[in-house]
């Protein structure tokens, strides 16, 4: 499963979170052929005031907003779930094709959706019984082809359930991390970035500055070696 990223346009989505993230909603895009990309691009570039984290498709996915950020995803008037909200939640948008009978899945997208997800349970440690249908949250006929099949749901569910291997795991994770490292950092970093960078604190590597990645205890130690001046520092005590 490969993992691209391309950023949500600011405005579409709300500020960092305040609490953890304890439920998983999966909706559709009601479109026919579109791609994950089609809907990164468009969610990048125009104002619409709403958004996801995720959009998945038969040949991989897209992140649209950071995971450390809510998207407006499942927000309603009235509420079916007692709990769930888009301040505690990631949204999962799987793009659909169209025939005779409606909406429906191409299997490829549900493996990669089931993929995601299956991460994402791992990493924020959510049961499947946490993993909703846009409709379970408020009533809307998202995802339609999850809600009009409900066996189709209960299925997929099931897949969630199955132990992922360690080999799985260490991919996922070496993704995510190389996705995180591409998210731009925010703006009021801006004046502290500078003042680092240009003093040699920070100077990247090939992957670029990697702001939004983080800092392991070796990355640390290095910082603070220059921090402090290194061994001509240490002589100078």
């Amino acid at each position: 499963m490969t993992v691209n990223s391309i950023p949500c346009r600011r405005e579409n989505y709300g500020g960092l979170r305040t609490g953890p993230v304890e439920y998983l909603v999966v909706h559709y895009t009601a479109g026919d052929g579109d791609t994950a990309r089609d809907n990164g691009l468009y969610f990048a570039r125009e104002r619409v005031e709403a958004s996801a984290h995720y959009f998945v498709d038969r040949t991989g996915v897209v992140a649209s907003v950071p995971e450390n950020h809510v998207a407006w995803h499942c927000g309603a008037a009235v509420y079916r779930h007692p709990c769930c909200r888009n301040a505690n939640s990631l949204g999962v948008e799987l793009c659909s094709v169209m025939d005779e009978d409606g909406y429906r899945f191409e299997a490829a997208t549900v493996d990669n959706a089931a993929a995601l997800l299956a991460e994402l349970m791992e990493r924020y440690a959510i049961p499947v019984e946490r993993v909703l249908r846009h409709y379970d949250v408020t009533g809307k006929c998202c995802p339609a082809p999850f809600v009009t099949d409900g066996a189709a749901w209960r299925a997929f569910l099931s897949r969630l359930e199955e132990p992922m291997t360690q080999e799985q795991f260490a991919g996922l994770m070496e993704q995510y991390h190389r996705d995180q490292g591409q998210q731009p950092p925010a703006a009021w970093s801006e004046e502290a970035r500078a003042w680092a960078e240009g003093r040699g604190l920070l100077v990247g590597d090939s992957a670029g500055m990697r702001y939004q990645n983080p800092v392991t205890r070796e990355e640390l130690v290095e910082i603070l070696y220059r921090v402090m001046g290194g061994a001509d520092h240490g002589d100078a005590q």
